[in-house]
């Protein structure tokens, strides 16, 4: 049966995520580029999980989350944020996917803009083009180490502009924007009448220095500004789908319709486990962290000694390579690299044209397949050059 003739439009022109072929470890394969942090979360979080289940916490719970949760969410903000927010400006939701689709949900209608910069995340794209709406990629460049600047935002806005998507620490580039550029972007948000949306699911992950600044913590943001943010990448619960939205009440109550009618609300075993999560000190994650960033290094090292230009990252857990001296296109890379030399990657294209001759690596493969797979990597490559 030809299932097309059944199709919404809207069904024919998506595409899945190329993130999707590489979630399921293939034997012999050394994922290189995953997006999924391979430590687990501390004990105490599996434990609160548990006291919950025993204790028969399995009913819905208030549509914005569980009351404990978004305290704490609350309390987390204030001291590592600089942003000043009350419980009731709190949504916690199925993971920063489901906060990304319930805000743009609340903002654009068919034909409506918004602008990111480019390479970026596609679920982005795919979510704007689901409403009707265009995500506008603002292209950026490795000379400036992708960093996007005000002036070239505004040059794209256009009267369907709604909103700024600002994502720092990025995926996939691995840029941390500086805190000047981030009130540039701010000056011309206010100036413009214009919200922005700031991902900040990898805001524990900078190297060298390099600081996260939220966007609502600067002046006159908090008030035009949503916040998205995740326990996936932070904390290691990928497959436990916790996020939360950050945005001024009228906005939160615009978005809880469709928070509602696609999850009633975020599942009340894992917000027991974030709730955990949030109410202990974070000291465990220094070591985390420092092992990212020996692998980061070693990836630097490797690049260095082929070698191959690259990115600096400065943040997430991603290495932005450029391919372009092998004379290969993103996806023939990508593609030779899994049939000859057994290593995953995704292509830079996965989020714009503006990735087109990089690849992203990323530091989430754990030791000895890590060590391994850069070998692999640095062989295949020499043969390339």
């Amino acid at each position: 049966m030809d299932y097309q003739q059944f199709f919404s439009q809207r069904a024919k022109q998506l595409h899945g995520s190329l993130g999707r072929q590489t979630s399921v470890p293939i034997p012999g394969l050394i994922n290189l580029g995953s997006g999924t942090p391979d430590f687990l979360p501390p004990q105490f979080v599996f434990d609160a999980m548990q006291k919950a289940l025993s204790e028969g916490k399995i009913q819905y719970t208030a549509w914005t989350g569980i009351p404990e949760l978004r305290a704490a969410i609350v309390e987390k903000l204030k001291t590592e944020n600089n942003i000043q927010a009350t419980v009731d400006e709190i949504v916690v939701t199925s993971g920063a996917q489901e906060a990304l689709m319930v805000t743009l949900m609340a903002l654009l209608d068919a034909g409506d803009e918004v602008l990111t910069p480019s390479p970026n995340y596609d679920e982005y794209t795919r979510d704007a083009s689901i409403l009707g709406a265009t995500l506008v990629p603002v292209p950026t460049t490795i000379e400036t180490n992708f960093t996007i600047t005000a002036a070239a935002l505004e040059a794209a806005i256009t009267p369907k502009t709604r909103a700024l998507i600002v994502v720092t620490p990025n995926n996939p580039t691995g840029t941390v924007l500086p805190e000047q550029t981030l009130r540039d972007i701010a000056e011309l948000a206010q100036r413009r009448n214009l919200l922005v949306i700031s991902d900040e699911i990898y805001e524990y992950y900078t190297f060298d220095g390099h600081k996260h600044v939220s966007m609502a913590s600067l002046p006159g943001m908090k008030e035009r500004t949503i916040t998205i943010n995740s326990f996936s990448k932070s904390f290691a619960m990928t497959g436990m789908r916790l996020g939360y939205i950050v945005a001024p009440t009228p906005l939160v109550e615009a978005m809880l319709p469709f928070h509602h009618a696609m999850m009633i609300c975020a599942n009340v075993v894992t917000q027991y486990g974030g709730l955990a999560v949030l109410s202990q000190p974070r000291d465990w994650f220094k070591t985390q962290l420092a092992e990212y960033d020996r692998r980061r290094r070693l990836w630097l090292q490797t690049l260095d000694a082929i070698p191959l230009p690259y990115s600096e990252p400065q943040g997430a857990y991603y290495v932005f390579i450029d391919i372009r001296p092998t004379g290969l296109t993103s996806a023939q890379f990508v593609a030779r690299a899994r049939e000859e030399a057994r290593l995953v990657f995704q292509p830079g294209t996965i989020g714009g044209g503006a990735g087109e001759g990089f690849i992203r690596g990323a530091l989430t493969k754990g030791s000895p397949e890590f060590e391994e797979g850069l070998e692999r990597f640095a062989t295949f490559v020499r043969g390339l050059l």
